[in-house]
């Protein structure tokens, strides 16, 4: 005997052929490309997460001290590489500014320091380095390379909102590592 819920699935499939038909492909694009895959999402959702981290500089104008896109930039050139760290670098440096509507001409100066990140943190996390001491010397380390073109304006509110952000910044990078980075990279080594 035939079983009414089966045929009634099989008739709603027949009406649905394109979607079964896309789900089907998408599910054979898993299976022969799973790592490409796993690492689109989640280079993806990272740069979302990052974008985003920044979003609060639309409403209220003020230098980003808090933001993930250090930790992403880390995590992304870590587990990828530092040239995909990189190019992550770049496409969420200019996607946060774009979305925080912050682009300023000093937006370009903001790239190449955390470039320097992603090629200088996969080698200290390699060579056995802490990962809340990694956040605190990579936050140091692009406001070490960046900060100085604030300081070599003659515009006094430029030099306060350096202090301001290398202040506050090094060490929430460092909390953010602390709390944020471990579950962040446990999630990270399982995923890869």
């Amino acid at each position: 005997m035939v079983k009414s819920w089966l045929v009634s699935l099989y008739k709603r499939g027949l009406r649905r052929k394109r979607y079964i038909f896309f789900l089907f492909v998408f599910i054979m694009l898993f299976v022969l490309f799973t790592t490409q895959v796993k690492a689109f999402i989640v280079i993806s959702l990272l740069g979302v997460i990052a974008t985003f981290s920044t979003y609060y500089k639309r409403v209220f104008q003020a230098p980003p001290v808090f933001e993930l896109m250090t930790l992403t930039t880390v995590a992304v050139s870590i587990f990828y590489g530092p040239i995909i760290g990189s190019m992550y670098t770049l496409v969420v440096s200019l996607t946060s500014e774009i979305m925080a509507s912050a682009i300023d001409p000093f937006s370009a100066t903001y790239i190449p320091p955390r470039m320097a990140t992603a090629f200088a943190a996969p080698w200290l996390y390699a060579n056995g380095m802490d990962l809340a001491l990694l956040g605190l010397l990579m936050s140091a380390l692009y406001n070490l390379l960046q900060q100085p073109v604030y300081w070599l304006l003659t515009d006094p509110e430029k030099r306060i909102k350096s202090i301001y952000f290398s202040s506050l910044n090094i060490p929430l990078n460092f909390l953010i590592f602390k709390f944020l980075g471990m579950p962040l990279f446990v999630i990270l080594k399982a995923i890869v």
